[in-house]
């Protein structure tokens, strides 16, 4: 009898393990939809030396890896920083001659410590005019202060509770008080771990925190009191915008859990709104921001676990099916705090198990495209089969066409996130694959025919959170915003790129930033990049 049973017993695990297999191997052969795109609106990439291998510990880390895009002498072309493993130190690297190579070393970056880096976030706290870099590890909040390329470290008291491992960073000035404030995700520490599939457990998980900065760079937690106090895990979130009052309100993507929507009511606490994940499951993780249908509203897309995983193991110990969402989600912001998801309808929705993610505008041609991190390095079935990472371009009926393979940036490692920058300044936005546990890629793009302006601003308390609106000659609008913390535990550059197609005049740029000053551009050049750094707007020609 007990041989029968371990036979039954044998075969339910096997034919278990063909199906998780079989789902990966689907996944990772077979496209979701059967979309075509014109072959011209396609971006080409060539891929570049990138000399850096992120090591990862899987006993004694979470399985993230930081990366930012940092301009860090304002020479304008953007640097890459990348943190380090539990037994490796962080790296910088720079631009130049079609390659990056590392300058670690000359920037007094120095060592680590031996603690994972597991978060960044990028932004001028001294208001020195140069950009400061905050890295989160187990052990908290460290500072790097910028002096023209050269940084000096001091390390920040942070108050979490004792189950909570720091994660990623958002920054903003949410008293407007002229300093930069931080919501930082946490997530339960490794040790401590009971599994992954804990959905309906309210008492697993760690405490993320809104802390509120003095003018010093001293943090207090105001959580409870500004009414975020929740229990659960969390990679990331983002301080932005989203009714255009010009309060920093919050959006948090709680993994096993719901995307949560806090309203900023400018006193220092916040109000959840319902939206189309709220009391329902999910396992959102990076967010991406931008503004996909042009109607001058903040969109957002969340990753998930997708088709990757079976249902029936994917939803974990949720008693209710019903409630259990394992698609990507996308939020169309309809005004007032009012989202619709439109996943389904972008062609978005029935994607893969994915990390972070990040809008833009890859081809020139005007409309935000979706760049989505994939592959999980603690999943065993992703040893054998390795999903694509996406680079989805949005055609002009807002839905997206899956290009990776065609453009050369299908990445056969483990992402975390993808980064864009504009690294060799002609015009059209070059991306990296941050990888954990094995190399990151880099990549250039072949640029197009279409149109482009950029804008730079500072990224500091007055202008994180600036809604940036370009009105071009024919009356379309185009918007981005200012923020820190798009993709998955990662930052990306401060230069804000516009797609403009084959427009050839603009109106005006308009930035509207938190404190309700607009700063109006009129008539400026297309292929150009627009400085606001000083008080008279600079126009650098192409």
């Amino acid at each position: 009898m007990i041989k029968k049973f371990l036979k039954l017993l044998g075969i339910f695990i096997l034919l278990l393990l063909i199906i998780v297999l079989g789902f990966f191997w689907k996944d990772a052969k077979f496209d979701k939809y059967q979309t075509s795109i014109n072959e011209a609106s396609i971006p080409l990439f060539t891929a570049i030396n990138l000399p850096f291998t992120h090591q990862y510990e899987s006993e004694k880390s979470l399985p993230i890896a930081p990366s930012a895009i940092i301009d860090i002498n304002n020479d304008g072309i953007d640097e890459v920083w990348f943190g380090g493993g539990l037994n490796k130190n962080d790296a910088l690297f720079k631009f130049e001659n079609n390659a990056f190579t590392e300058i670690t070393s000359i920037v007094n970056l120095g060592d680590k410590g031996k603690f994972t880096s597991t978060g960044v976030a990028t932004a001028d706290f001294d208001d020195n005019g140069f950009q400061d870099i905050m890295v989160s590890r187990e052990d908290g909040l460290h500072l790097y202060y910028n002096t023209n390329g050269k940084f000096t470290h001091k390390a920040i008291k942070t108050p979490i509770n004792n189950k909570s491992t720091p994660a990623g960073i958002t920054l903003g000035d949410v008293d407007k008080d002229g300093d930069l404030d931080v919501f930082l995700s946490t997530y339960i520490k490794k040790e401590l771990m009971e599994g992954q599939t804990i959905f309906e457990d309210k008492t697993y998980g760690s405490t993320s925190e809104l802390l509120l900065n003095d003018g010093e760079e001293n943090f207090k937690s105001i959580t409870k009191k500004a009414g975020l106090d929740y229990v659960h895990n969390t990679f990331m979130a983002v301080l932005i915008d989203i009714d255009n009052d010009t309060n920093l309100d919050l959006i948090v993507a709680h993994d096993t859990g719901e995307v949560r929507t806090y309203k900023n009511n400018g006193n220092l606490t916040f109000t959840m709104k319902d939206n189309p994940t709220t009391n329902k499951f999910a396992y959102p993780m990076g967010i991406a921001v931008g503004d996909y249908n042009h109607d001058g509203l903040v969109d957002f897309m969340f990753s998930n676990t997708g088709s990757t995983l079976p249902r029936f193991l994917a939803k974990g110990d949720i008693k209710d099916a019903s409630k259990f969402n394992e698609k990507w989600i996308v939020f169309r912001n309809d005004g007032h705090f009012k989202f619709t998801d439109v996943a389904k309808e972008t062609k978005l929705a029935d994607y893969e198990f994915s990390w972070g993610a990040t809008f833009a505008d890859m081809n020139n041609d005007g409309l935000q495209d979706l760049m989505v991190a994939e592959n999980y390095i603690d999943l065993a079935p992703n040893k054998l089969f390795r999903l694509p990472s996406r680079m989805l371009i949005q055609k002009s009926d807002n839905t997206f066409v899956p290009t990776e393979t065609k453009s050369g940036v299908k990445n056969p490692n483990y992402a975390i996130t993808p980064l864009v920058s504009d690294f060799n300044n002609d015009g059209s936005l070059d991306m990296i694959w941050a990888n954990i546990g094995s190399p990151s890629l880099a990549y250039l793009n072949n640029g197009s025919e279409h149109n482009f302006v950029q804008v730079k601003a500072p990224k500091n308390a007055k202008n994180i959170g600036a809604k940036v609106t370009v009105t071009l000659g024919s009356g379309k609008k185009l918007t981005e915003f200012q923020i820190t913390g798009e993709g998955l535990a990662s930052d990306q550059t401060s230069v804000l790129h516009f797609g403009v197609g084959t427009e050839t005049s603009i109106k005006t740029i308009t930035i509207k930033r938190i404190d309700g000053s607009l700063q109006i551009i009129d008539n400026p050049k297309v292929n150009s990049v627009i400085n606001t750094f000083s008080n008279t707007v600079e126009v650098e020609e192409e």
